[in-house]
C-alpha cells in the first residue's frame, strides 16, 4: 500500500508470511514474488513477512533487508507489508530502521526471547516503537513480562496500532480489550483454531499461517463471521484444524516446515527450512498430501 497501517487496518486476516528458500537454503527472491502475487490475487491485503514463521529470529540483517526489500516490490500498492523486527531491543532497532529505510507499512516487534522483566520490557518495547517511527504491532506471548495492566497502557501509545494476543488465556485477553481495544486493535495471535472464539469476544482480526496456502478459507472464516455465518465460519475452521494439529505435534517440530511443505504441494514457493526448524519428514509427507487434497478440494468448491 502507498501508506501507513492504522489500527483499523487490522481488522483483517494478517498472513504471517513463510521465507521460501532454494535446496540450499538460500532466499528464493523470485518465489517471494509469486507468493505475494498468489496473496494478492486471492484477496489477502497484508502480509508479514520475517516473523516467526519466515524465521526472523534465525536471519541474518543482510538477508532480512532482501526478503523484505522483496515483499515490498512485489506487493506495490496492493497490500500493506508489516514486517516482524527482533527478538531483542537492539536488534528490534536494527530491522526497525531497515524496515522504515525500505518503505514498510508499519513494524510487529516479536517476542522478547531472552531474559528480561515486565518493567524493562515495558520501557524496551516503549522505546522501540519512538525510535522506530513506524506504526506497530505488539506480541503478546507471556503475560510474566507483559502483564495486563503494562499492555493495556502500552496500546495507548501513539505508535501501537495493534496487539498479537497469543496467550491461551481468555481473562487477560478480555482484560486487555476492554481497557486498550478502543485504541489499539486486538488482533487473535493463535491463527484459525482459537479465532472463532477470540473473534467473539472482541478481536478484529486474526493471524495466520495457513493463509499463505489457503487464503480464501482463512478470509471466509473472517467474512462468515462478520455476516453472522456463524455455521459456515465453523465449518471451514473444522476443515483447517487438522493441518494446525499437524503443525502442533511433538513440540511444534514442524510449526514452520509444514507451511513450506504446504507451499510445495499447492505449487507455490516453499522449499526447506533454515535451523533450528527442521523439514517435515519423508514419512510425514503423505499424511501432510492427504490434509492439503482435502484443503484444495474446498477452495475449488468455495470458489
Amino acid at each position: 500500500m502507498s501508506r501507513q497501517i492504522e489500527m483499523g487496518d487490522c481488522a483483517n486476516v494478517l498472513v504471517v508470511a513463510i521465507t521460501p528458500r532454494s535446496p540450499y537454503r538460500k532466499a528464493d527472491l523470485e518465489g517471494i514474488r509469486t507468493n505475494v502475487r498468489f496473496l494478492v490475487e486471492n484477496g489477502i491485503s497484508f502480509v508479514m513477512p520475517e516473523c516467526g514463521t519466515g524465521q526472523a529470529y534465525d536471519t541474518n540483517l543482510a538477508e532480512y533487508e532482501s526478503v523484505v526489500g522483496t515483499f515490498l516490490e512485489a506487493a506495490g500498492n496492493d497490500a500493506f507489508v508489516v514486517p516482524g523486527i527482533g527478538p531483542g531491543y537492539g536488534r528490534s532497532i536494527e530491522m526497525g530502521n531497515i524496515a522504515r529505510s525500505l518503505g514498510a507499512a508499519g513494524v510487529m516487534i516479536m517476542p522478547v526471547v531472552g531474559p528480561g522483566s515486565a518493567k524493562g520490557v515495558r520501557a524496551g518495547l516503549s522505546e522501540i516503537a519512538d525510535v522506530v517511527k513506524l506504526p506497530t504491532i505488539l506480541y503478546q506471548r507471556r503475560l510474566d513480562i507483559m502483564p495486563v495492566d503494562d499492555t493495556i497502557e502500552l496500546c495507548k501509545q501513539d505508535a501501537i496500532v495493534g496487539l498479537k494476543y497469543s496467550v491461551d488465556d481468555m481473562t487477560a485477553f478480555r482484560k486487555i480489550n476492554d481497557g486498550a481495544g478502543n485504541s489499539a486493535a486486538m488482533v487473535c495471535g493463535m491463527a484459525e483454531e482459537p479465532s472463532i472464539e477470540y473473534l467473539t469476544e472482541g478481536a478484529v482480526g486474526f493471524s495466520s499461517g495457513m493463509a499463505n496456502f489457503v487464503p480464501g478459507l482463512s478470509l471466509r472464516i473472517l467474512s462468515s463471521f462478520g455476516n453472522g455465518d456463524m455455521v459456515e465460519a465453523e465449518r471451514i475452521q473444522e476443515l483447517m484444524l487438522p493441518f494446525e494439529d499437524f503443525r502442533g505435534e511433538c513440540q511444534a517440530r514442524y510449526s514452520t516446515s509444514a507451511l513450506h511443505a504446504g507451499m510445495d504441494h499447492a505449487g507455490l514457493a516453499g522449499g526447506p527450512v533454515i535451523p533450528f526448524s527442521e523439514d517435515v519428514d519423508g514419512t510425514d509427507l503423505p499424511r501432510l498430501a492427504s490434509m492439503m487434497d482435502t484443503l484444495m478440494a474446498e477452495v475449488e468448491k468455495v470458489s
